[in-house]
């Protein structure tokens, strides 16, 4: 630290002074012209000997350090730095040494000086040199602590910190802290936690690199985001989180964390005007973060709340978009199946809201349903209209899985019935032909899923059926299965078709009203015969595909599984 020299110098002191102040700006003055190669103890030897300088204080090893914060007379200062912010200039009084010339010198400053002193600037023995400039408000509050790292000191960085640091660094052209700021300590410290407000400070300092980034950050990981964090985001971040590419969210859950965001915003509004109302002093304090608090315009909410990004909306948040919706007619007052009162009744209409509703109805004393009950009655109507719609629907689905399950529970038990009846015959007759049975799965049409049963006698075609064939090669059974199918009773058949002598496929189709419609294919088959000593055809597992244009068969099966007695290898 420079010391300061006494109030009351002697004569011989002020002499001193002056012989040093001469040599400094010629030392300044030279610095400026030379390369940064040139060694800072050939300028500083035409400086006088310490046994020149009566008054100056010394550190631990005799030598004499600079201070920016000690006062510019004693410091002998050269040069007066303005910052400016907005609401004023503050004066930083430097020195060209460090500022122009020392190991962490500003790129900027060097060259303002060099610009002043081509223009003729401090060239009177009284004139010193003045650099004007303005920072952001929020980068100008961290000036003392970039002038200390400029003047030397060792910077603890923070999350509060590093932003603004990081737009001084480049807006002085201090190419060592920018680098060690972005490449050190950004990759560590910016992390879910710490992204918003890194997006904040950011944004307001114009670092869209910076911002871009912290926005990746958040929207990678918005599914463990915490919405409290993001109670201070000004609508626009927010839209440019929610229309991110790299968000990885779905849209209930997108749905939840604006509806947190939108709470958190109100509470802190809410906060602010309080603080106003119990103290008239806290008020001129605290109204400009009041004025932070950046109203949510109706084309913010619009966006926010996108079809595109928010497909669905949370069951649980559903009445809560509603009754804040009101704030916006013009967004509520759009139709059709992409807007955001469409997708929020349909959400209310979901068994757990359903279900919650019906329990206020019911006791709304005990069931509190603020959010309902502040709706106006025309949207309560189309509420209760679409829940109504919805029960219908979820009565109809239910009976249909109800009766899947059903038909699933009878192809078990058939199952094991052909495998007990096949172990009685070849208990009782081994020569008797066993039942035969496949279980196909996967099937675009629920009803032809389950267990197929033949024996050897079936028919080979897919026409009605022909007589018993005795004598029919196991290779062209006919599986069938009797099942219901858009409210007919329908057969379901599996049989083998010939391609030529030596290839067959399978086909998958229904019969109804003595008429056979195929609606998949197997791949290709080669054809064996026992007799011949040829290997078994096995039924195709996998590459079925569907056949014709009916809509609501696909997919094609997933996997025909074998389940047979004699049709073993």
């Amino acid at each position: 630290m420079i010391p300061t020299m006494p109030a009351q110098l002697s004569s011989s002191a002020k002499e001193t002074t002056e012989s040093v102040s001469k040599a400094f700006k010629s030392l300044y003055s030279n610095a400026l012209q030379c390369s940064p190669d040139m060694s800072l103890a050939s300028l500083t030897s035409q400086l006088p000997l310490p046994s020149e300088c009566h008054s100056a204080n010394r550190d631990a090893d005799g030598a004499v350090t600079l201070d920016w914060r000690a006062d510019p007379t004693t410091s002998m200062s050269d040069l007066t730095l303005v910052v400016y912010d907005g609401s004023g200039g503050v004066p930083y009084y430097v020195h060209t040494l460090l500022l122009a010339f020392g190991g962490r010198r500003s790129g900027f400053v060097a060259e303002q000086l060099k610009q002043q002193q081509k223009k003729g600037g401090a060239t009177s023995k009284d004139k010193e040199y003045k650099i004007e400039i303005y920072v952001p408000p929020l980068a100008a509050q961290h000036m003392p602590t970039f002038l200390d790292y400029i003047y030397g000191s060792t910077l603890q960085l923070s999350t509060s910190s590093a932003p603004s640091l990081r737009y001084l660094s480049n807006r002085f052209d201090v190419r060592d802290l920018h680098t060690q700021i972005t490449k050190s300590f950004l990759p560590q410290d910016l992390e879910l936690s710490t992204a918003p407000q890194y997006c904040m400070a950011a944004d307001e300092l114009k670092d869209y690199e910076l911002r871009d980034k912290a926005l990746r950050v958040m929207a990678e990981r918005m599914e463990r985001m915490n919405a409290t964090h993001l109670r201070e985001m000004s609508p626009r971040l927010m839209r440019s989180l929610v229309q991110c590419d790299q968000l990885e969210c779905g849209g209930v859950i997108l749905s939840e964390k604006v509806a947190q965001w939108l709470r958190c915003r109100d509470e802190t509004q809410k906060d602010a005007e309080t603080m106003q109302q119990v103290d008239s002093i806290r008020s001129s304090q605290n109204s400009n973060n009041a004025n932070q608090i950046v109203p949510l315009s109706d084309e913010d909410f619009y966006w926010i709340t996108h079809v595109q990004h928010m497909p669905q909306i949370s069951q649980r948040e559903a009445l809560f978009f509603l009754d804040y919706g009101a704030k916006y007619p013009s967004v509520m007052n759009e139709v059709g199946p992409g807007s955001l009162k469409h997708r929020c009744l349909a959400a209310c209409s979901g068994s757990w809201a359903m279900d919650y509703l019906a329990a206020h109805l019911e006791n709304p004393d005990e069931v509190k349903m603020d959010l309902y009950q502040n709706l106006d009655n025309k949207l309560k109507v189309q509420l209760l209209e679409s829940a109504m719609v919805s029960a219908k629907v979820m009565g109809e689905e239910k009976k249909r899985q109800s009766s899947q399950k059903e038909q699933l529970e009878r192809d078990i038990v058939r199952s094991e019935e052909i495998m007990y009846e096949n172990l009685n015959r070849e208990v009782e007759c081994p020569s008797i032909a066993k039942f035969n049975k496949v279980v196909v799965l996967g099937c675009g049409i629920p009803s032809a899923n389950g267990v197929y049963i033949s024996d050897c006698n079936s028919s080979s075609t897919l026409s009605p059926r022909s007589p018993p064939n005795k004598n029919q090669d196991a290779n062209n059974i006919t599986y069938e299965k009797e099942a219901v199918w858009n409210g007919s009773r329908v057969t379901f058949i599996l049989a083998p078709q010939k391609s030529g002598h030596y290839y067959s496929h399978y086909k998958l189709a229904v019969r109804q009203n003595y008429q056979t419609k195929v609606l998949y294919t197997s791949p290709t088959l080669t054809r064996g015969s026992r007799n011949g000593g040829a290997k078994q055809v096995k039924l195709p597992e996998h590459g079925w595909e569907v056949e014709g244009e009916e809509e609501g068969i696909h997919p094609p099966p997933m996997f025909v599984g074998r389940i047979v007695g004699d049709m073993e290898e």
